[in-house]
């Protein structure tokens, strides 16, 4: 109660309601401990064709399942590190009903659980099993939308079919140093995917951010997976830099660590731009590319946004905050997109648009491929002096209808509403 009082009467203190956030957070969880759980079930030897490889994501009401060999043919072993401790019946009861219906002896699996539900549980574990048991390796992601797929399965659906090699991938186990500490669950790549491919026969480093895993938010083995593909990328001379962008930012679970991973990052891709490999990126997720990963967008050769991408330094909850809710409201979503979203950056002409169809990417991601691009002082010149036209020119704008129209576009409150089609033949 004495906290709402004081919250009352110094909301406008912002000192003071991260004060009160990290009160609170102390107080409902940080006394909690994580909890480690071991069984072994007797079971048939399985017939399953892949291992190294996971189901589910760690997020709240979820969790992830990592396949491994066990040594013992007859034998199932399974280990749970849990948020929620005091249910080690109940893990059991759930575990021993899947292990009655699937032959997985020689197998070990590993689970880090986020208080996922029995349902859930019993979920990803068939999924996992059907996953290791087909023999399907080519996905068809042809009709799909970028939005709906997981990391990995974005970077699969835009390279050459089943070229895909994976550095560092979640059976290495190199998980954040820091999360653990703070009684948090880890995620086995720790949300970022990286690795060779090909697109269109071309050679490229691929890089792949997992939204589902704390928001995409950059650690420090997260941050270190991404800069060092890049440096990889500078010493092989690849074709390409792709980034599949999808971040809130930095983790405030380990701050400096993380920020000192974005500058490491925007430096291996100043070194990659000066050698003239294309650095790409795509921002078409959930998350968009907001903070620390904002930054690094704008630091790209080119950037391919749909209508559902938003992109900037500050995001809208931080701005309404620092600012206020009479500047900037935050829960408008019309306004948010209008400022920050797709079709705003590719009207700047900070972006590349294209529609939503993984088809439609990929194009996009060819025709970049085969842009040349210069990095120099005179270009660096040229940008800054737009960036300050832009400035000068829009320092009366209270809204991006605003800005479009003095861009010269007809009717720009109409630009939302436009059709995917309709809107790129606008831009032309």
């Amino acid at each position: 109660m004495l906290l709402a009082i004081y919250w009352r009467q110094n909301q406008s203190k912002i000192w003071w309601k991260f004060l009160v956030v990290f009160i609170i957070h102390h107080q409902c969880i940080g006394t909690g401990k994580m909890e480690k759980l071991q069984y072994n079930f007797s079971s048939k030897t399985n017939k399953l064709s892949k291992f190294g490889i996971t189901a589910g994501v760690v997020n709240s009401g979820n969790l992830e399942i990592l396949l491994e060999k066990h040594d013992k043919v007859d034998e199932f072993f399974i280990e749970v590190n849990t948020t929620v401790p005091g249910f080690a019946a109940v893990w059991q009861a759930v575990i021993g009903d899947f292990v009655a219906k699937y032959a997985v002896g020689a197998c070990k699996f590993t689970i880090n659980d986020c208080g996922a539900t029995p349902a859930i549980v019993s979920l990803r574990l068939r999924q996992l099993y059907e996953l290791a048991a087909s023999d399907n390796q080519n996905n068809d992601y042809t009709n799909s939308r970028y939005l709906e797929l997981n990391a990995r399965e974005r970077i699969n659906a835009l390279v050459d079919g089943g070229c895909f090699t994976e550095i560092m991938p979640a059976s290495n186990k190199i998980v954040s140093p820091h999360l653990g500490q703070l009684d948090l669950p880890v995620e086995f790549d720790d949300g970022a995917i990286i690795g060779t491919a090909k697109i269109a026969g071309k050679p490229v480093y691929i890089a792949s951010q997992n939204y589902a895993f704390m928001g995409g938010a950059v650690g420090e083995v997260n941050g270190a997976k991404l800069s060092g593909i890049c440096l990889k990328a500078l010493k092989d001379k690849v074709s390409a830099m792709v980034f599949l962008l999808d971040s809130g930012g930095v983790r405030l679970h380990e701050a400096n660590a993380g920020e000192i991973a974005i500058s490491e990052l925007i430096a291996a891709i100043i070194q990659l731009k000066l050698a003239s490999i294309p650095v790409i990126g795509i921002v078409a997720g959930r998350n968009g590319a907001f903070g620390g990963i904002g930054i690094v967008s704008q630091c790209l050769d080119a950037i391919i946004v749909t209508e559902n991408a938003r992109t900037s330094v500050s995001g809208p909850e931080v701005i309404e905050t620092v600012m206020g809710v009479a500047e900037y409201d935050s829960s408008d979503r019309a306004l948010v997109w209008r400022t920050c979203g797709g079709r705003h950056r590719s009207i700047m002409g900070d972006a590349f648009y294209s529609s939503k169809q993984i088809s439609d990417i990929r194009q996009k991601l060819l025709e970049l491929l085969d842009k040349p691009t210069s990095f120099n002082e005179k270009n660096l010149l040229d940008e800054y002096q737009l960036l300050e036209q832009r400035l000068i020119d829009n320092q009366n704008s209270r809204d991006g209808i605003d800005v479009w129209a003095i861009a010269g576009l007809s009717n720009p409150q109409q630009i939302p509403d436009l059709s995917d089609s309709d809107f790129m033949e606008l831009l032309k």
